[in-house]
């Protein structure tokens, strides 16, 4: 399997399914870290596709020595930090199924196409509507950790490169947000 660097490198060169592959290989998690973060899908749906454009304005700056997706998934984080202080405090919403496109063959298309939900990634037997009422209740730097961390798997030296803080803050926010987290889930998600 070709790395996303290598892709990322294709891209540049001049090979535009490269970055399609890129796309179709984020699409999912992308899209679940996003919605995760303002917990409304069209925005999220919103701030994936600027995500890649992102990338592709950028994608001549990306330090080759470094991995794809950590800095995909800065850029990601930046664009949902950006929206949430445009809309100021924002309203919880329910999980919607947001339908994909037909056939994912062009770039357009992939742009454009959504999989399934983040319920379907949390499993079907959590409680994923208090789960995500509790993520949308924490304060911003608390939930990027945690997002950063338990949904998506990044290291806590990854996390700390990507918000641009010492790994000492990255471990004190995350365990402040898993205080009021927990907190918060045993309280009802209130």
């Amino acid at each position: 399997m070709t790395s996303d660097e290598q892709l990322l490198e294709e891209y540049v060169r001049g090979d535009q399914r490269a970055f399609g592959v890129l796309v179709e290989r984020y699409q999912s998690e992308l899209f679940a870290f996003l919605y995760r973060f303002v917990s409304d899908s069209a925005a999220a749906e919103d701030l994936f596709q600027e995500t890649f454009v992102q990338v592709h304005k950028n994608v001549k700056s990306f330090d080759s020595s470094r991995r794809f997706r950590p800095w995909l998934f800065t850029i990601a984080a930046n664009k949902a930090r950006d929206y949430l202080r445009s809309v100021g405090r924002h309203e919880v919403h329910s999980y919607d199924r947001v339908a994909g496109a037909d056939g994912e063959t062009s770039f357009l298309e992939l742009m454009e196409a959504v999989g399934d939900p983040p319920e379907v990634e949390l499993g079907r037997g959590e409680d994923v509507e208090r789960v995500q009422r509790v993520l949308a209740g924490l304060p911003g730097i608390y939930r990027e950790v945690l997002v950063m961390a338990y949904f998506h798997d990044f290291s806590y030296r990854e996390i700390a490169e990507m918000l641009g803080v010492p790994l000492g803050t990255v471990k004190s926010r995350l365990h402040g947000a898993m205080g009021i987290f927990a907190k918060a889930y045993k309280d009802g998600g209130e």
